[in-house]
């Protein structure tokens, strides 16, 4: 236990440092936890570093039903690289579009160390609720839940490189639960995404990123899709489960125009067609692709379906356990 002597040092410390950051109050610190039931533990041990080490940290706080658009997109205005907003615990209600409009900023929920307890509603008629913009690199979204109220448009919309997305929730969009577009380098770790009137996780000319430990499920049509020039995406270790569920795809995975696409170490199973489907409505070649150490079981379609086979070159496929679908590996035209 701390003696009285050091504890008034520390509030005296917390007093000069409250001059030159940039917080709700001071009031905001006090109150906020960071234990480990709030946040990842690399947080909890930033708490005690220096304000010029960790940046500053920024807080929305949870209103529960006026419109928080404004609000958020102030603390982004006002970070700066390597500064946090942190979201507190409640519902937080959006009509408009949040741009994340700087490179290295961390923007981090509350949550219960199993799932995020911020719960981010969108209520606004053709927005999305959050967009990582172009030219912006090096976000970080951990332990956000976005709730799309089955409004059109996704949940959240990724335009800039090296975003890093971790033990987020992405559900109830009548779009996808995440856009990628011509966004290359990203890390999707941890991630839910259920529920989704299309498409859990959407790629579209997005290369070089990797989804992994993820879950994507009953959403309408594919749980992941790797489209339009999206090359050497690693799938590995995700659950896609029900998919398709409105026959608005392809499949459990979707593959048009991408080389190198690596799915590995997956459970694709009650698909509502094929679990994965090389589609080639573009006409351009799907190169290198590789499926292996993958449970693709009771799916109604086939477990590997190839569209224009002569599009798909030197394809491999290893080690997949495939029973209980309407076919293997199955081709057409």
């Amino acid at each position: 236990m701390k003696t009285i002597k050091t504890s008034l040092k520390c509030i005296g410390l917390c007093v000069l440092f409250t001059a030159c950051t940039q917080t709700d109050n001071v009031s905001d610190i006090a109150d906020e936890t960071y234990g480990n039931t709030n946040a990842p533990a690399e947080t909890a041990s930033q708490k005690g570093d220096t304000i010029a080490s960790r940046g500053v940290t920024r807080y929305l706080h949870a209103q529960d039903g006026p419109d928080e658009t404004a609000a958020l997109q102030s603390l982004i205005d006002q970070s700066s690289s390597g500064d946090i907003i942190f979201i507190h615990a409640g519902n937080h209600y959006f009509s408009g579009t949040v741009h994340v409009n700087k490179s290295g900023l961390t923007i981090r929920g509350a949550n219960n160390g199993t799932d995020p307890t911020n719960y981010l509603r969108k209520t606004g008629q053709g927005v999305s609720l959050l967009d990582i913009d172009p030219g912006v690199l090096n976000t970080v979204i951990d332990w956000i839940y976005i709730d799309g109220g089955n409004l059109p448009e996704p949940n959240m919309r990724v335009f800039g490189n090296q975003t890093s997305i971790y033990n987020s929730h992405f559900r109830n969009s009548d779009h996808s639960g995440i856009l990628i577009h011509e966004a290359n380098l990203l890390h999707i770790e941890g991630v839910k995404a259920y529920y989704n009137g299309v498409v859990g996780i959407s790629q579209w000319a997005s290369s070089d990123n990797t989804i992994i430990n993820c879950q994507t499920y009953e959403n309408g049509g594919e749980g992941i899709t790797i489209d339009g020039g999206s090359h050497n995406c690693i799938v590995d270790n995700v659950w896609i489960y029900r998919n398709n569920n409105q026959q608005r795809g392809v499949g459990g995975i979707g593959i048009d125009q991408a080389n190198g696409a690596n799915i590995r170490n997956c459970t694709i199973d009650q698909t509502f067609g094929h679990a994965i489907r090389f589609q080639n409505n573009l006409d351009q070649p799907n190169d290198g692709c590789q499926v292996y150490d993958n449970v693709i079981t009771g799916n109604q379609g086939c477990a590997i379906s190839i569209n224009k086979p002569h599009l798909v070159t030197n394809f491999g496929q290893w080690n997949n356990t495939m029973t209980g679908n309407a076919g293997t590996i199955c081709y057409e035209n």
